[in-house]
């Protein structure tokens, strides 16, 4: 019981300081995905909100984000919608270029024409990318390659393009 209460308070005083040396953003971005095995392609968007945990001159920062998604088969096919949370170290010190990676888990929902399945499957997928501070205070841009699945779907390669605003 001594050794949980203390891990306990451990963990605590850990949250805290890192819960006080937080930063938040917004993220709108462009999607371009390629299944592996059909070699059919889908066009969308979506946007996140993000939440940057640890000091800024912290060797490494866990940034978590809440996002949502939505892409569009070529030549008519289905639509897919999901909802994800992504989670992502990155080396601190706040410089103009930030590697990361990460992974994300989310709920993914197909619709259209040619549906392909009904009711939320699971999603898994690892992801890489950087963060490149631009002219404008706040402002920066992202690129971003995630590659993963959705539970008995082909395994897809997604690029994201986009633009990030902190709070």
């Amino acid at each position: 019981m001594r050794k949980v209460l203390g891990s306990m308070t451990v963990a605590l005083c850990l949250c805290a300081t890192t819960a006080a040396a937080q930063s938040s953003a917004g993220e709108v971005h462009a999607n371009y995905q390629r299944a592996v095995n059909s070699k059919t392609n889908a066009w969308g968007g979506g946007a996140q909100y993000q939440l940057t945990l640890g000091a800024k001159k912290a060797p490494v920062q866990l940034s978590t984000s809440l996002g949502v998604d939505w892409t569009k088969q070529d030549n008519g096919g289905p639509t897919q919608t999901s909802v994800s949370y992504d989670a992502a170290l990155q080396p601190g010190g706040g410089g103009s270029f930030t590697p990361y990676a990460g992974g994300s888990v989310g709920a993914n929902w197909s619709g259209g024409t040619g549906k392909q399945w009904d009711g939320a499957k699971l999603g898994l997928e690892a992801l890489a990318g950087f963060q490149v501070k631009l002219g404008l205070k706040g402002v920066s841009w992202n690129a971003q390659e995630r590659f993963g699945y959705v539970r008995g779907q082909d395994h897809n390669l997604t690029t994201r393009v986009g633009v990030v605003v902190s709070f």
